[in-house]
């Protein structure tokens, strides 16, 4: 008995002394597969860092599922994308920054907080005298609510018109017209620069004040001269005795075009005081269907309207609002006058009115059955002295300013001025001004 619980105590150490040794091989091994394992990667990340071929030792302790060599191809691969991405990505700088670069206009690369990360040579001698603008923010030399206004809708999305602004520089004054967009990064998807553009229009501004200057001088000199000729004909005219009868004829043709220059010296004063940069509105508070009933003092001296073919369809206005009511009221007269000129074979010409309560705004158009006017001619009808019937024009003493006065009008309110035109059945002329002010 004793003998037998000897055999069992021998037997037991003999397997904790197995057990001690497997635990100890084992542990050996995933020591020395940590250790292998850890080699191979730093060796991975050493020749990744540096750029060179990848090389890797094989070894017994690592699986011999895992091939290193598939291993070190796929990483050669991935490393010559990845350069091949660097290097296109590099030339495309390149290439636009020479695009920027080569422009005669300024052009800005910024960053979402308006830090500048690229100035192309122009915008250095607009903005710095020469000196590169790069890690400036644009708020520390340009002063401009318009301009950080325009970038702020640029940063959002949302549609923008080109902003207008001026700078001040060695005691001179220049004005630039800026546009800008934003650029998406090609690996992120996100916007994160805003390319900005802007041209120097100090001489074109300088140039457009000399020849409105020149206009509304040489209109106000003429008007004198104008009137005299005009008073002394209609006298000449009214004396039937002073006259024989080939001289009045020919007094006839002085008075007509007499009233021809009037009329155009009339229209280049109007427009030059609506062009001018202190003009203003003068908005008191009225129902826009009111002052189109009035519009009849504008149009009492042009024989050739016809009221009995005159229409008003005007919509109730429960309140008034603010608007200029003696420019809105040249503004239709001139519509109305431009229908009963050139609308030729119409039987109508009405005037209708519409609140818009989506927009806030209210629109007034006038229709004429007519003839129509072809789209050519409708994208350009509301420049100055543009005419599309040139004889017509003659014969009722147009002077091809009527439409563009009516389109300052609409832009002073705040508004706008379109055209449509079907041949041969009608044409209509809408101008639409907002009711509430923004």
């Amino acid at each position: 008995m004793r003998i037998d619980l000897e055999d069992k105590s021998e037997h037991s150490d003999a397997m904790w002394v197995a057990i001690a040794i497997l635990f100890f091989l084992l542990t050996t091994y995933l020591w020395l597969q940590r250790k292998v394992t850890i080699r191979v990667v730093r060796e991975i990340f050493n020749s990744m860092e540096d750029g060179h071929s990848l090389i890797i030792e094989d070894t017994k302790l690592l699986p011999k599922e895992l091939s290193l060599t598939d291993f070190q191809k796929i990483l050669e691969e991935n490393k010559s994308q990845i350069q091949a991405l660097k290097n296109q990505h590099a030339q495309r700088t390149n290439e636009f920054n020479e695009t920027l670069g080569g422009m005669l206009d300024g052009a800005m690369l910024l960053d979402l907080n308006h830090t500048i990360t690229f100035s192309n040579q122009p915008a250095n001698d607009y903005f710095s005298g020469g000196e590169p603008l790069t890690g400036r923010r644009l708020e520390a030399f340009i002063d401009s609510s318009q301009l950080l206004e325009m970038i702020d809708k640029i940063k959002s999305g949302k549609k923008h018109e080109k902003s207008e602004f001026q700078y001040l520089y060695s005691g001179n004054s220049y004005n630039f017209e800026a546009t800008g967009a934003l650029i998406h990064n090609s690996v992120t998807n996100k916007s994160e620069t805003i390319l900005l553009l802007l041209r120097d229009v100090t001489q074109i501004k300088k140039s457009e004040k000399m020849r409105k200057d020149f206009v509304a001088n040489a209109s106000h000199e003429l008007r004198t001269p104008i009137t005299m000729i005009k008073g002394f004909s209609e006298t000449l005219l009214e004396e039937s005795d002073m006259l024989s009868k080939p001289g009045r004829n020919f007094m006839q043709k002085i008075h007509k075009n007499a009233l021809r220059l009037q009329t155009l010296v009339e229209d280049l004063l109007s427009l030059s005081e609506l062009e001018a940069d202190e003009s203003t509105l003068n908005k008191t508070s009225n129902k826009l269907s009111e002052t189109i009933h009035g519009v009849h003092h504008y149009l009492q001296d042009k024989p050739y309207i016809d009221s009995e073919k005159l229409f008003f369809e005007l919509e109730e206005e429960l309140e008034p609002f603010p608007f200029d009511a003696v420019k809105m009221a040249i503004a239709i007269s001139n519509l109305i006058d431009n229908a009963f000129k050139y609308g030729i074979n119409f039987s109508k010409v009405t005037v209708k009115t519409q609140i818009i309560k989506e927009g806030g705004s209210i629109a007034c158009s006038v229709i004429d059955d007519g003839c129509g006017i072809k789209q050519k001619d409708l994208n350009r009808i509301f420049e100055r002295f543009y005419v599309v019937d040139k004889g017509r024009s003659r014969e009722k003493g147009g002077t091809g300013l009527g439409l563009s006065i009516v389109k300052h009008i609409a832009d002073l309110h705040g508004g706008c001025i379109r055209a449509e035109s079907s041949p041969n059945e009608k044409t209509v002329f809408t101008i639409e001004i907002p009711r509430i002010e923004s």
